[in-house]
């Protein structure tokens, strides 16, 4: 198997991706409680409030370009917040709006969602996002073309390859920057009543993460670290991080970069050809 390419010789990509979710998932799941319920709320307004403005002086410190992927509702009720990020100059990606699963709508509430999302951003922030990541990751097989339409160029929700790759569409191919739940905060820190699962300490995080980036650093790969303000923004937790940027900014060949650089990295290469993703209607 080919290995695969990366700018000025590099031997892998990270991308720092952030989901600044803020309250919008509560909001979805359970909107009677946040309605009515100030806890809950308040947990997850830390990240906004608090976290953000942390994350962005680290990233700004390092000198580590970031992909942003906001809700539509963080954009509305945090709207200081979200232009502080793109004021940074980081990559700002769609989210849904209330942080919505998408499995349960059919195409005519799909498409208006998108289109819900993107008018948001043009209205508060001036700009249209081309890059899209599923809030729960989940994808419809009609989202790839429904995507196309609305003219993104790469999805981030799938888990189909270390790389990038391509899915066809009747609109054109819309890139697919792989993630993985092994490089997601929220199973390992977020705080679940009743689950069966403690949270882990960041040592142990560190760990994994720090093992994973080295794998997919000899393989060529492209290292999707998503994490969430309000989970990842505390103290102890981005102290991880910042040993995490350590190992990482040791290794030669790493292109630190965002989203969408990685997804016009891989149009301009097309790179990743023969993976041919099946079940994608016409």
């Amino acid at each position: 198997m080919t290995r695969y390419r990366w700018p000025d010789g590099k031997q892998s990509a990270v991308v720092l991706s952030w989901h600044v979710d803020a309250e919008s998932g509560h909001e979805y799941r359970d909107p009677q409680s946040a309605a009515t319920q100030l806890g809950d709320m308040e947990e997850r307004r830390y990240g906004p409030r608090v976290a953000v403005p942390r994350i962005l002086r680290l990233l700004d410190r390092r000198g580590i370009p970031a992909s942003f992927c906001v809700p539509g509702y963080t954009v509305r009720h945090h709207t200081a917040v979200v232009k502080s990020i793109q004021a940074a100059g980081h990559e700002l990606a769609c989210h849904g709006d209330v942080h919505e699963d998408i499995h349960p709508l059919d195409e005519e509430a799909e498409r208006d969602l998108l289109q819900r999302q993107l008018g948001i951003f043009e209205e508060h922030l001036g700009i249209r996002p081309r890059g899209y990541s599923s809030p729960f990751w989940s994808m419809n097989l009609r989202t790839p073309r429904l995507l196309k339409e609305e003219g993104f160029i790469y999805d981030n929700s799938l888990m189909g390859d270390d790389t990038p790759y391509f899915l066809e569409t009747r609109h054109g191919e819309l890139v697919e920057i792989p993630v993985q739940w092994l490089l997601d905060d929220a199973p390992f820190y977020r705080h679940v009543y009743g689950a069966s699962n403690a949270m882990a300490d960041p040592d142990r995080v560190v760990g994994q993460w720090t093992q994973e980036f080295r794998g997919m650093h000899r393989e060529n790969g492209c290292f999707v670290l998503t994490m969430h303000p309000w989970i990842s923004g505390r103290t102890s937790r981005l102290d991880g991080l910042e040993r995490l940027l350590d190992v990482i900014q040791e290794e030669p060949g790493v292109w630190f970069t965002t989203a969408m650089q990685v997804a016009e990295w891989a149009i301009s290469t097309q790179q990743n050809k023969e993976v041919k993703v099946r079940g994608l209607p016409d």
